[in-house]
């Protein structure tokens, strides 16, 4: 926990990170576009602790103690135009049913089937999943010339909160959830 900074529930808004961010975010650095949209999650208390990491060129990380209590990294890449949580769900083998469930659950989270507030706009970004070693992680890539930075965060964060939410609630990982995050099946 030493790595983290804690944060208690305090009240933030999209309003407050645009008085930051000002009218123009295109005279703010992207870098500081999504640390502003991060900062205001942590002081609203989605995370139970949260800390700007390292920044090397393009590079920005940023950590946070999320769901079931699991240490979660978001990469900002600004050439790429990416913003990357490359562990969202640990210990799902490549290639396994689960694995591709998830990719279709993720790219299902653009579908025109889904009402516009909970949709991902198309326009301003795609996804992409990953499987590292087991880990399952999920690349938002921005979409223009100047993209929509706060939106962008938002909707990656969003999607994962969804993901632990919606995705592994739906019936089928209940034995992978009690295995994986040691939960006590009493109290599920």
């Amino acid at each position: 926990m030493s790595d983290f900074l804690l944060i208690g529930v305090h009240p933030g808004s999209s309003a407050a990170v645009k008085k930051w961010l000002g009218q123009d975010t295109s005279l703010v650095a992207p870098a500081d576009q999504v640390t502003a949209v991060l900062e205001s999650f942590a002081e609203r208390g989605l995370f139970r602790a949260y800390s700007k990491g390292t920044t090397k060129g393009p590079r920005s990380t940023f950590k946070m103690l999320w769901h079931r209590d699991q240490n979660f990294e978001l990469v900002f890449d600004s050439a790429r135009k990416t913003l990357t949580f490359t562990r969202v769900l640990p210990e799902v083998p490549a290639r396994s049913s689960m694995d591709r469930e998830f990719r279709e659950w993720v790219g299902g989270r653009q579908s025109e089937e889904l009402p516009e507030h909970r949709r991902i706009d198309g326009r301003k970004c795609s996804l992409s999943c990953t499987n590292r070693k087991g880990d399952l992680g999920i690349t938002l890539t921005a979409k223009g010339a100047n993209p929509d930075w706060e939106y962008c965060t938002r909707a990656i964060v969003n999607l994962v909160h969804e993901v632990y939410l919606m995705f592994l609630n739906q019936g089928a990982y209940y034995t992978y959830m009690i295995d994986t995050f040691d939960l006590d099946p009493d109290h599920m």
